[in-house]
This record gives structure tokens, sequence and C-alpha cells, in this order.
């Protein structure tokens, strides 16, 4: 018989800080097309502001969402292990559907929305729209919260009726996420076209 190795739990401070220098490298990759644009006026240089924009939107966007959910978890005493589910990409801890409950699962949930919507605050406070490349980065920021939102409301409509989470999630379809990135497309292009 061989022995299972079991990955030890990263600590709290090493994926903060992980977080941190990702979430700092996209907004200095995005503030470097902005002010390259601001002090050139050349329109590639507007191109590659809008776009970093939305890449660096996205990044910020799910950073905060995923941390959100951590501190949910936390806040509620769920057991949340600081080791991503396999097969993943974006989830940044493992919320432990066997051992939580249903509670602990919707503190888990609505902590994203908070830490997100709390994000897109921080943004349009901080930040002037003075160029269509920071009025990009907030579009985007919202266009992620209308994706993500569109995703979990669906998923807390059942669970909150009384639906297991995991199966709930099990349930979750291509078609939903497509859907999902329809309307967080249209809501990021709507608030580019409102504050432009």
């Amino acid at each position: 018989m061989s022995e299972q190795t079991t990955k030890p739990e990263p600590s709290l401070f090493s994926l903060l800080a992980r977080d941190a220098a990702i979430a700092l490298a996209a907004l200095s990759l995005w503030a470097a097309a902005d002010t390259w644009y601001l002090v050139s006026g050349l329109g590639f240089a507007l191109s590659v502001s809008v776009l970093d924009a939305i890449f660096v939107g996205y990044i910020l966007g799910a950073l905060f969402h995923e941390w959100g959910h951590y501190t949910g978890a936390k806040f509620s005493g769920a057991s949340a292990p600081r080791v991503k589910p396999k097969g993943t990409s974006l989830f940044r801890f493992n919320f432990d559907m066997a051992t939580n409950t249903q509670r602990q699962f919707h503190w888990m949930s609505f902590g994203g929305w908070v830490f997100h919507w709390g994000l897109l605050l921080i943004l349009v406070a901080a930040l002037p729209f003075d160029s269509i490349g920071r009025i990009a980065l907030v579009s985007s920021v919202f266009g992620f919260i209308l994706y993500a939102t569109f995703i979990e409301t669906g998923i807390l409509r059942q669970t909150l009726g009384g639906s297991d989470p995991a199966e709930t999630l099990g349930q979750l379809s291509a078609k939903t996420f497509q859907q999902a990135g329809i309307v967080g497309s249209v809501a990021g292009l709507f608030a580019l076209a409102t504050l432009s």
C-alpha cells in the first residue's frame, strides 16, 4: 500500500500576498496603458487601455468575489480549507459541502456579493471618469458583477427554498454560463456607453 500525501494548506498570508500581487500587477498594467493614452492621445494606446481595463476589471472582480466567499464562509464558522479544489481555475478555497450547513452556504454566497459590490463602490469613489480606460475598468467590474450575480441568484433562489447546495451547484450547465456571459457583457457595454 502506498501512502497518500495530502497537500498542506497554504497560509492565509501567502494566499493574500499572492492575490494582492496579481491585483497590483494587473492594475499596474492597466494604469500604464491608461497613462500612455492620456499622455500621447494615440488611438493604439486607447485600444490597449480599454482592452487592459476589460481584462483587469474581470481579474479584480473575480478576486474580490472569491475572497468575499471565503470571508463569508469563515464569518459563519464554515469549514473552508484554503486548498484549491481540483479541476477549478478560479476558486480560491474549498467550501466543504458535506460538513457545512445551508446557512453557512448562504453566508459564503452573500460574502462574494458584498465584496464585489464593495470593489465597485471603491472604484467609483476613487477614480475620476476622465478617460475611457477608467470608465472601461469600472464597466468591466460591473459586467463581472452581473455575470456572477446571474449565476448565483438562481442557485440562491433554489437553496433558500430548501434545495441542497451541492445538488444545485451540480445542475449548473454550460448554457447558464453562456447566458451569464451575455448578461455581463451587455451590462458592461451599457455601463461603458452610459458613463462615456
